[in-house]
């Protein structure tokens, strides 16, 4: 095994001491154990509220800055985080070598073992190499793995349920499978995730289709410990009122207390408490995004002076043009202190402010009309919506016209522009829908 092996010409050049595998005894904080389905599990259980997808620091030559990672693990212990996700897609561990990232777990281990759940990225393309990854996390003390999707190959849902499940009968830790469509071209489906979450191994599902009605029917069937988390932040809160245990998140990175305690207000259910605190943290959400996750969560700590502003090729650090862009998002959201200019407007994505009208829902308007937003990789916030009242005195008529208003952002005015084109052409295209599309002064 590739691992073994690496454990022992560490033992042989002598650092072991330093970088041992987990014994599973610590004098300070001592293995709970618990049971699901009748298999008894050591180690912290699965935690409810905010995740951090943790970015692992780097030299600008590239190279892990162990001393920039134990002072995040740090922060984040003070700032609240309930759980560590290390060696995702944002800890970019798929570029790690392997040496790296026995590195990477035996400091997050040091550092918060036993106080804060460890969850290691052990998902690839092969089933075998899972299994083998999964062995190592638990060696170095992780509490629960976290699995993609096999990305590129696109295997069936019966190729998943084989797949996830061999991984989990070979597993001494709990799995949280990850459905993430958008990176890996394959869509896990709501019966195959019930039936995965029958097995005593898997544990959870990171959701980051980007649809949050499935949460409801999930958390009605699937079992009650476990645990379903949001893998998009900015529909986490919706998503946690749904009946979400709670999110992995990219912005929790630059933010943590702040995510903490809207996971912790949404999990009580106070929805306006919930809105009032995530509102600053909107423009994050997004434009922490506007170029692939991790580049500009790295950009912004380098900001916030937290790490250097290294990055493993083939990503490069964030484009000069997005700079002001994510420096606004932070100081909107309390991240870093605003340099003598107020923020405004929309946080450095240009909008429009539209009027949708027609049948938008018997002729699927609305759906089509958000669905080119997101594939042109625009957002958008409905802002007011109308529908005609049902004429009574007749039978009952789906066919009724509505109205919504809605404020549409791209990442520039070319793409909002692109984004306003299409929209027009849906409304002409789909005559049926007898649909307008207005665009209303800012």
């Amino acid at each position: 095994m590739a691992w073994a092996l690496t454990l022992n010409l560490w033992m042989t050049a002598g650092v072991a001491a330093a970088f041992r595998p987990f014994s599973g005894v610590s004098s300070s904080h001592p293995p709970s154990v618990f049971q699901r389905g009748g298999v008894m599990m050591s180690g912290l259980p699965l935690p409810t509220g905010s995740l951090v997808a943790l970015v692992t620091p780097m030299q600008e030559s590239g190279e892990v800055d162990i001393t920039a990672l134990r002072e995040l693990l740090r922060w984040h212990k003070e700032e609240g985080t309930d759980g560590v996700v290390i060696l995702g897609t944002t800890g970019e561990g798929s570029t790690l070598t392997t040496v790296e990232r026995e590195e990477v777990m035996a400091v997050t281990r040091e550092e918060v073992g036993g106080v804060l759940p460890i969850i290691v990225g052990t998902g690839t393309i092969s089933t075998s190499s899972t299994i083998v990854a999964t062995k190592q996390a638990k060696l170095f003390g992780a509490d629960a793995a976290l699995v993609v999707t096999p990305y590129y190959v696109k295997p069936s849902q019966e190729g998943l349920l084989k797949h996830f499940t061999q991984i989990a009968d070979a597993s001494e830790l709990p799995l949280i499978l990850y459905n993430v469509p958008g990176r890996t071209g394959v869509d896990m489906s709501i019966e195959t995730t019930v039936a995965l979450s029958r097995h005593p191994m898997i544990c959870g599902l990171k959701d980051a289709t980007g649809d949050n009605s499935r949460c409801a029917p999930m958390r009605s069937i699937c079992p009650d410990d476990f645990r379903l988390y949001s893998g998009e932040d900015a529909m986490a809160r919706e998503y946690v009122l749904q009946g979400g245990d709670g999110v992995i998140s990219v912005t929790a990175n630059v933010a943590p207390g702040t995510v903490s305690k809207v996971m912790a207000a949404a999990a009580a259910r106070d929805d306006n408490m919930a809105s009032t605190i995530d509102a600053p943290l909107m423009a994050l959400h997004r434009d922490l995004f506007c170029e692939a996750n991790p580049i500009p969560v790295k950009w912004a700590l380098e900001k916030m002076g937290r790490m250097p502003g290294g990055i493993r090729t083939p990503q490069v650090p964030l484009g000069e043009k997005f700079h002001k862009r994510v420096e606004a998002a932070l100081q909107k959201g309390n991240c870093l202190a605003e340099a003598g200019s107020e923020v405004t407007g929309s946080l450095g994505w240009p909008s429009k402010t539209l009027m949708l009208q027609g049948h938008l829902f018997d002729q699927g308007l609305i759906n089509q009309a958000l669905e080119i937003i997101e594939k042109r990789g625009g957002d958008f916030d409905i802002t007011a919506f109308s529908v005609t009242p049902n004429d009574q005195t007749s039978e009952f008529n789906f066919k009724r016209p509505s109205s919504m208003t809605l404020r549409v952002y791209a990442v520039d005015d070319t793409a909002l522009d692109d984004i306003t084109r299409r929209l027009h052409s849906l409304v002409d295209v789909l005559e049926s829908a007898q649909g307008s599309l207005t665009e209303i002064p800012q």
